[in-house]
């Protein structure tokens, strides 16, 4: 919702439309990155400021308190695999790293911002090279996504004090994207993360919700509710090849009954790893075909009704 004719959606816009939300039952509201970033939302320059098309701190404030007014909880996207490569951690560690002579090992006590990021001397995969220098530094999604260093103990007070800017600002949930590539495939370590992650957030306010981006199969999803945190995004329900298009498709083997097994299934798996496990079914997201293309035909309508219907009635936080 548009409230200023620049065509881009923003809080005021949000703001008038809330009691149309509200109408509708929604009990909490999804807002995509709104740092300021560059070139894509989940490039982030700066983790306190705000895309100024979205408006301004006030009217942030604004929309949280008359979110809260009509029991609207607000989500916040926290992209915390990677920053900008124009965030001023990377570009100050970049200036160092620039300014060695060659063969130099570098200094974390002169320039903390180089265990910041994961520099290396070897090109491996998912790293790009460093201009003017011999060094690489990972970048698994993009070459201006430069992923930081989760397992320092100054990135992770850095993310400390971040997440207390916005708690106290009235932000009620955290919606942590690509938790899978903390550490790339490696779900140990990624579980250990989102512990220190779900702990520090719910000492800061205990009735606070995490729900976490693991693009993965339930197998693996499960998991990662060991470190306590409330959620994962269901993906092996979503998209074209998911469990709910596929059922509705009568795709694969999919009937009725092999549905209702499979949310058996995705239950025990989910109570095997958490505690009072919340699950998070999604139908489409923004990295996915709209799910009004899954079907054609002349039933290609109700299709989709009932697949969103689906979706709705799963156990759980339903996205």
């Amino acid at each position: 919702m548009d409230s200023n004719g620049d065509g881009i959606g923003d809080f005021r816009g949000a703001e008038q439309k809330l009691d149309y939300l509200e109408s509708l039952g929604i009990t909490g509201i999804w807002v995509m990155p709104i740092n300021k970033s560059n070139s894509s939302p989940y490039s982030t320059i700066d983790y306190y400021g705000l895309n100024p098309d979205l408006g301004t701190m006030q009217d942030l404030k604004s929309f949280l308190s008359a979110a809260h007014e009509r029991g609207i909880q607000v989500i916040i996207d926290l992209p915390m695999n990677h920053s900008s490569s124009k965030h001023p951690w990377f570009l100050k560690a970049s200036e160092y790293l620039q300014s060695l002579p060659e063969g130099q090992e570098p200094d974390s006590e002169t320039c903390p911002y180089v265990d910041y990021y994961n520099f290396s001397r070897e090109n491996q995969a998912g790293y790009n090279q460093l201009e003017g220098t011999s060094w690489f530094y990972e970048s698994r999604f993009w070459s201006e996504m430069t992923d930081l260093n989760l397992g320092n103990p100054l990135v992770r007070q850095e993310y400390e004090k971040n997440v207390q800017f916005w708690q106290e600002l009235g932000v009620d949930v955290f919606r942590l994207d690509a938790a899978k590539e903390y550490y790339s495939d490696m779900t140990d370590k990624n579980v250990e993360v989102l512990t220190w992650f779900n702990q520090m957030v719910k000492t800061n306010k205990p009735d606070a919700y995490i729900v976490a981006e693991v693009w993965s199969d339930m197998d693996t999803y499960g998991k990662y509710y060991a470190s306590g945190i409330d959620s994962c995004f269901d993906f092996a329900f979503a998209g074209n090849e998911g469990i709910i298009a596929d059922t509705v498709k009568k795709m694969s083997s999919y009937n009725a009954s092999s549905y209702g097994k499979a949310l058996i299934t995705l239950q025990n798996i989910l109570e095997k790893y958490g505690e009072d496990p919340v699950d998070a079914p999604f139908y489409t997201n923004h990295d996915m075909a709209r799910g009004a293309g899954y079907y054609s035909g002349e039933d290609s309508e109700r299709q989709t009704k009932i697949a969103q219907a689906m979706n709705l009635t799963m156990s759980g936080q339903a996205f």
